[in-house]
């Protein structure tokens, strides 16, 4: 029997996983969307890291497979706040466009989303796991926004911390004991 022949073309693309940390961004583009809910809008900001080591990552990785969207991970979603909104939806908001507005002299946002393509802004990275099929994987997510010069002087402040999926270890039972799963006895160990 003949084994089939291959594609050369469509070899596996290598994956570069972007660290944790703070990188300076420049703004691919933005428009404003419904939100799924339907009970509002969101800024749907496609970016890619400007500079140092990482600089163009998304571009590459759209590049490398262009029937794809801009991968999901150069992505930030800003809730539009409304009247009555949750403090921390306004907060976001005034924080997003004060360190836009701080990392790109003399820019005023007009309130085009437009305006952003080609802006600087500092961005603040974590990781976070998902599921998927059973495995578990983690990706790197901008969850907060920084002035651009910050970054550039290692001065970002705090970073984010982890997602982790929740652990389902079983629980402890003193310092050097666990519990058992349940249905296993002491005479099923391997010691």
């Amino acid at each position: 029997m003949a084994l089939p022949s291959y594609n050369k073309a469509a070899r596996r693309k290598s994956y570069t996983q972007l660290p944790k940390g703070a990188y300076v961004l420049r703004i691919i583009g933005a428009r404003e969307e419904q939100n799924k809910s339907g009970s509002g809008t969101h800024l749907t900001i496609a970016f890619d890291i400007a500079e140092g080591e990482y600089a163009g990552i998304y571009q590459k990785q759209h590049e490398s497979d262009t029937s794809k969207p801009w991968p999901n991970d150069g992505m930030f979603y800003l809730t539009v706040p409304t009247d009555g909104c949750q403090a921390y939806v306004m907060d976001n908001w005034n924080t997003f466009f004060a360190d836009l507005e701080d990392s790109n002299n003399g820019f005023v946002f007009s309130g085009d989303p437009k305006a952003l393509k080609g802006k600087f802004i500092g961005g603040k990275f974590r990781l976070e796991e998902h599921e998927y099929n059973g495995k578990v994987y983690s990706n790197t997510k901008m969850v907060w926004t920084c002035v651009a010069d910050d970054v550039r002087k290692g001065n970002a402040g705090r970073m984010p911390n982890d997602k982790k999926l929740a652990q389902s270890a079983a629980p402890a039972m003193g310092d050097d004991f666990v519990a058992l799963p349940d249905g296993m006895d002491d005479d099923e160990l391997p010691f």
